[in-house]
């Protein structure tokens, strides 16, 4: 009996410090009872040789619950990166991954295409003239003029960019002229293909006008029209008369039109030995873009004309031209 109260007492004081639960407790003391028949065969009943086991056991606890922690954060995140409403896609949070950053890299840069506009301007103007003539630097065409054609050799002369498109410019002289064979000005309206021109619209007797096979002189200004305009002077002298007239030619983009005819320069002294000749030279001055300019006449008479423009072009208001002509 002794033996079995000191065994009680000292299940008592393992119950005080901890070591062992009061359920425990409770089995221990029916053994030591004999009421060991309470606790099921299959049950497993500490003995004072195990209380560490039961003191192991907040520390297994206290890992499950920091376990089971670190599973909902895990989950809170992974459901940010494929949920919907609210997730980081929305709220500027997400990163993508390090490999999109360069994704371009292993892109495959298309070939430039090639563009005629890009390459200087002296070889422009050689593609665009092979494209109007089939060669570069000069070509002879047989054109239709003084009732018969006359073979014309071109060089090139000027390409300019328009609006609606590219314009080449070739001044033509005739080969082995009469005296009153005028000369060419060839006026090719081209297209860009690729790295060369292809010809849209094609004037080789675009502007007629000089003497002796060729034009005197020309030039394009922007002064006379919303368009370019090419101001060509042409003239001569025949049996002792000498005249000039300046043509205005407007690139507009169905074609080339003229605008006017403006007569320049009148000399008849050479027909006139007895001194009773004549010699007037005309200037334009005030030009008013699209609307109007005046020709001011010296020399032999001093007077002034002023050309309108209207819907065929420009002509002198009130009537037509006093300017002496040959």
């Amino acid at each position: 009996m002794t033996s079995r109260y000191d065994e009680l007492e000292r299940l008592q004081r393992l119950r005080e410090s901890g070591a062992l639960t009061d359920e425990e407790f409770q089995a221990e003391k029916r053994r030591l009872l004999g009421h060991q028949s309470l606790v099921p065969e299959d049950a497993t009943v500490e003995t004072e040789a195990e209380p560490g086991l039961h003191s192991r056991r907040p520390i297994w606890i206290a890992l499950g619950l920091a376990a089971l922690a670190v599973a909902v954060v895990a989950g809170l995140w992974f459901g940010n990166l494929v949920g919907g409403a609210g997730t980081g896609y929305e709220s500027g949070n997400f990163s993508l991954p390090q490999e999109n950053f360069a994704a371009d890299e292993n892109l495959i840069e298309a070939e430039a295409l090639p563009d005629v506009q890009k390459l200087p301007p002296d070889e422009q103007l050689a593609r665009a003239f092979e494209a109007a003539f089939g060669s570069r630097g000069e070509a002879v065409l047989a054109v239709p003029g003084g009732g018969s054609d006359e073979d014309v050799r071109y060089a090139p002369g000027r390409l300019i960019w328009l609006s609606f498109g590219p314009v080449l410019i070739s001044e033509g002289k005739v080969q082995d002229p009469a005296h009153a064979s005028a000369g060419r000005i060839a006026i090719h309206y081209l297209k860009p293909a690729g790295d060369r021109f292809e010809v849209a619209r094609a004037f080789p007797a675009g502007i007629v006008t000089g003497s002796s096979g060729q034009v005197a002189r020309w030039s394009l200004s922007p002064r006379f029209s919303n368009w370019p305009v090419i101001v060509a002077e042409g003239g001569g002298t025949w049996q002792g008369y000498t005249c000039s007239v300046l043509s205005l030619t407007e690139l507009r983009p169905e074609g080339p039109a003229k605008v006017a005819d403006v007569p320049l320069v009148y000399d008849d002294t050479g027909a006139r030995p007895d001194g009773s000749g004549k010699t007037i030279e005309g200037k334009i001055l005030n030009i008013v873009r699209n609307q109007s300019f005046d020709v001011v006449y010296s020399g032999s008479r001093a007077f002034s004309e002023h050309y309108v423009r209207g819907a065929g072009g420009y002509a002198v208001a009130g009537g037509g031209s006093t300017m002496e002509t040959c």
